[in-house]
């Protein structure tokens, strides 16, 4: 999926630039009207080097089917893990919806990638053939 930023450049300057529970759960809020999810503008090796760390810790830390990592970078541009979601929202207009729709997968494919993956995890397919 493709990396995201935050894009808080029409917040009112008076408010905190934080992506908090307004953004995310409060249609009343300038957060939830003003914050947009957009493609991270990232150096070529940030990326990749963001990417190559994401399936690293999700491999080492035993996520299944899916996981969201979130970055900030320090002020030199180095990357900071700020934390591993093993669970992110599946609501259609959360961030995981998002960064599908970016990658041309709908939020219905978004949903059925998911539940695959958990299939091939369970063997579901295999056991199906055994039970019929």
């Amino acid at each position: 999926m493709p990396i995201t930023e935050e894009d808080y450049s029409d917040l009112p300057p008076d408010l905190p630039k934080i992506c908090g529970y307004e953004a995310k759960w409060d249609p009343s809020s300038p957060y939830w009207k003003y914050i947009k999810t957009i493609p991270a503008k990232l150096p070529a090796e940030t990326e990749k080097n963001i990417q190559e760390w994401c399936v690293k810790l999700f491999e080492r830390l035993e996520c299944r089917d899916y996981a969201r990592l979130d970055w900030r970078l320090d002020s030199k541009g180095k990357p900071k893990l700020l934390e591993v979601n093993p669970n992110p929202g599946w609501c259609w207009d959360g961030h995981l919806a998002k960064m599908s729709k970016m990658d041309n997968v709908s939020y219905s494919q978004m949903l059925g990638l998911i539940i695959k993956a958990a299939e091939k995890r369970y063997d579901v397919q295999e056991k199906r053939k055994l039970n019929r």
